[in-house]
């Protein structure tokens, strides 16, 4: 049970408050993730959201499919009304979960969609440890490429360990021909595998998602043989002197990765690319992904607002 003392509750949503004294960080057993145990999580995953999800897309008119593009499979979700002008305009989004756990059946994913008023492709990556890298990185390669040639205007979004594949992405797009995204929206992005950082101390135990033993397993089953210190794994280790686009990091004070969203904004604002990082007051990993929770509208409204100011 993560603890709120009296002082922290002041400064947070009451329903924040309640989210982190009714939550438990995953806990993975053993000393690595196993291809069952993540098999059995995703399972019970997948019950507990599917439900959820269905509402949704009543309740926000949203057309999803499934379908191959770039021979990657992709949740491709399509507002009731797609706003004048934006027919030629496309999301891309990476979901998170360690490159383990989730598909692109996903709550960001849906919002991305809603509240922009644009088709959203949602890459549904293979997931480690059945495949380790650069298996997802490729895959989401792939089919961002396919999305960017059909539409001229593409921004992308992820979170966690999606957010890592679509910087990764990005940045290949900058090498090649493909177009790059107008922008990007990382929501408590993955970017250096090592699993350093003062967060990863000072959060652990406090953040009721992640702790660093889970986080260092997950990255771990993704790499495989792949050392850590790699750019297209911890892209923080990239060069960007060629450049980056507008970017917004949303992370908050009790994100296991928060070192993660620091470090890698003064690394983009150092190589003279625009940056916005964005801190929440007592919010956790991926705290956008719980539904009805204010701190999670509110980093929707920056995060989408700014790709919506780039289309």
């Amino acid at each position: 049970m993560v603890q709120v003392t009296g002082v922290e509750a002041q400064t947070i949503s009451a329903e924040a408050v309640n989210h982190l004294r009714a939550n438990n960080p995953i806990q993975i057993p053993g000393p690595t993730l196993t291809q069952q145990f993540a098999d059995a999580l995703n399972a019970q995953l997948s019950a507990q959201l599917r439900p959820f999800l269905k509402q949704l897309r009543r309740n926000l008119q949203l057309d999803v499919k499934t379908r191959k593009v770039g021979r990657t499979p992709v949740v491709v979700i399509t507002p009731s009304r797609v706003r004048r002008r934006r027919r030629d305009v496309a999301g891309f989004f990476a979901h998170g979960g360690g490159f383990a756990l989730l598909d692109g059946h996903d709550y960001n994913a849906y919002r991305f969609a809603h509240d922009l008023g644009i088709v959203v492709y949602s890459v549904d990556y293979r997931r480690s440890p059945r495949a380790r890298f650069p298996v997802a990185l490729n895959e989401t390669v792939a089919a961002y490429r396919a999305v960017a040639r059909r539409y001229p205007t593409v921004v992308a979004a992820g979170s966690s360990a999606g957010a890592n594949l679509v910087i990764n992405t990005v940045l290949r797009t900058g090498r090649g021909r493909s177009r790059r995204p107008r922008a990007a929206g990382l929501f408590s992005p993955a970017v250096d595998l090592r699993a350093i950082g003062d967060s990863y101390v000072a959060n652990d135990g406090r953040d009721p998602l992640l702790t660093r033993d889970t986080a260092t397993k997950l990255w771990a089953a993704y790499l495989g043989a792949t050392p850590a210190t790699t750019p297209a794994a911890s892209p923080l280790l990239a060069d960007y002197r060629a450049g980056f686009v507008p970017t917004i990091v949303a992370t908050g004070t009790r994100d296991l990765l928060l070192s993660d969203s620091v470090r890698f904004a003064a690394t983009l604002r150092a190589a003279g690319a625009p940056v916005h990082l964005r801190v929440w007051e007592g919010m956790w990993h991926a705290f956008e992904t719980v539904p009805g929770l204010p701190e999670g509208e509110q980093v929707m409204h920056e995060v989408f607002g700014f790709l919506d100011d780039h289309i």
